[in-house]
């Protein structure tokens, strides 16, 4: 690999673990402000106010040299976001009213589950060796933090 690809890889990767440390640190610190008497829709209402601006600032870098979107894909692109990032977020905010940051973290694991199982129902895609070892990579990763526990 060149310097300047080892140097992208190597960014990429800091970005990937950082990201992942981060993303894992989020139910803890919820947690702890539901602790300090902070409920779920001042936690939502700060995470917002403090991504929203990120969120305009991605879009506007990303579409530069991008061909303009219709106003009609503005909306549809909003209505997503809102879906995917607000409603997602307030669920599981609310969530972690109830059960631990642990089990938080493993329900989210099961996304990739999820997203295969949906993938063979409605799209009719199978699944291939790397889609098995992947789950069973996961799932491994699962059970030996559930034995670490007992």
């Amino acid at each position: 690999m060149s310097t300047p690809a080892r140097r992208v890889f190597a960014t990429g990767l800091a970005f990937a673990v950082v990201g992942s440390v981060l993303f894992s640190a989020k139910a803890i610190v919820v947690k702890l402000a539901y602790r300090h008497g902070v409920d779920a829709a001042t936690l939502i209402a700060l995470r917002m106010a403090f991504s929203g601006p990120l969120f305009v600032l991605a879009y506007l870098w990303s579409s530069r040299r991008a061909a303009p979107l219709s106003a009609r894909d503005h909306l549809r692109l909003i209505v997503v976001g809102l879906l995917g990032y607000y409603a997602a977020s307030t669920l599981d905010f609310l969530g972690l009213q109830y059960v631990t940051a642990a089990l938080e973290r493993l329900i989210l694991y099961l996304n990739p589950t999820i997203v295969l199982l949906m993938s063979a129902l409605f799209l009719g895609k199978r699944f291939g060796r790397r889609e098995h070892a992947a789950l069973a990579l996961a799932y491994g990763g699962i059970v030996l933090m559930l034995l670490h526990r007992r």
